[in-house]
């Protein structure tokens, strides 16, 4: 049975998120019905994590295992005619025997758009945050320092409503802020992300922007891992998976799933 690891990109907007639940729309379901629809049964199709609903993807990573093989150059273009437009799978790839889109992940990246305009957008409002008021970029930056690196990120967690196998702890390898025309982008990269995290992050950042708490405050709630002392949780239009990393060759290169070694370095799309 062949591996295909998928790459797909999807408008949150109207999708309850990711993951398959009944008597709601979920880009997994889409993907398994496109896959019914081209004759190839009803396989289960394995995302690399969930988003939740109003969350986008311009890089989801998904691996499917077929009764048969299917074209790689024809796979892509035969899902989407079978896809609605605001899911589209970018491009598709062979993958060894038991690989795992979210076991193997070696890390994630993730942007959080921002409009800034004290006037309401009336086109995009979800595809972005509107933030109403200016904001301090230059400190954003400086506080947003404090996160490279690994640390405990119980701060910026929200209880998922299941017990965490793997603590709070996570490395960030990139933490940018990037002024653009119209407003700004939160792009972080990291091992791993708890849930909320990005989205309690740029609350936090927010308070800071708009000069409510000093540059010192980022840093002392990071340290006080109570994620009461944080900002609030921001819009799920903001946030966007950029991609999803591996190993270059797919395979987990001797590491076994969720042994924490998606920290190491050498990460590759």
């Amino acid at each position: 049975m062949p591996t295909y690891l998928l790459t797909i990109a999807y408008d949150g907007t109207c999708f309850h998120g990711w993951q398959r639940q009944a008597g709601f729309r979920s880009v997994q379901e889409e993907l398994e019905n496109a896959f019914a629809a081209i004759g190839c049964g009803t396989p289960h199709v394995e995302g690399a994590g969930r988003t939740d609903a109003g969350v986008h993807a311009m890089g989801q990573a998904a691996h499917v295992e077929l009764e048969r093989a299917f074209p790689l150059d024809r796979l892509p273009l035969a899902l989407n005619a079978n896809l609605p437009a605001d899911v589209a799978v970018q491009a598709a790839r062979l993958a060894p025997p038991g690989f795992h889109a979210r076991f193997h992940a070696r890390g994630k990246r993730y942007a959080y758009r921002c409009l800034t305009s004290p006037v309401r957008p009336a086109i995009g409002r979800s595809l972005y945050h509107w933030v109403r008021r200016p904001v301090d970029l230059a400190a954003m930056r400086q506080a947003a320092a404090c996160l490279r690196g690994r640390h405990d990120f119980a701060a910026f967690a929200t209880n998922p409503g299941y017990p965490r196998r793997r603590g709070t702890v996570r490395t960030l390898h990139h933490v940018h802020l990037l002024h653009r025309p119209g407003g700004f982008d939160f792009v972080v990269q990291g091992s791993g992300f708890l849930y909320n995290m990005v989205r309690n992050l740029v609350g936090s950042l927010l308070e800071i922007g708009y000069g409510n708490r000093p540059v010192e405050w980022l840093e002392q709630v990071l340290r006080g891992r109570d994620r009461r002392a944080a900002g609030a949780t921001a819009p799920a239009a903001g946030l966007y998976l950029v991609g999803v990393l591996y190993a270059a060759d797919l395979r987990p290169a001797g590491v076994e799933p969720g042994t924490g070694a998606e920290d190491a370095a050498g990460l590759a799309q």
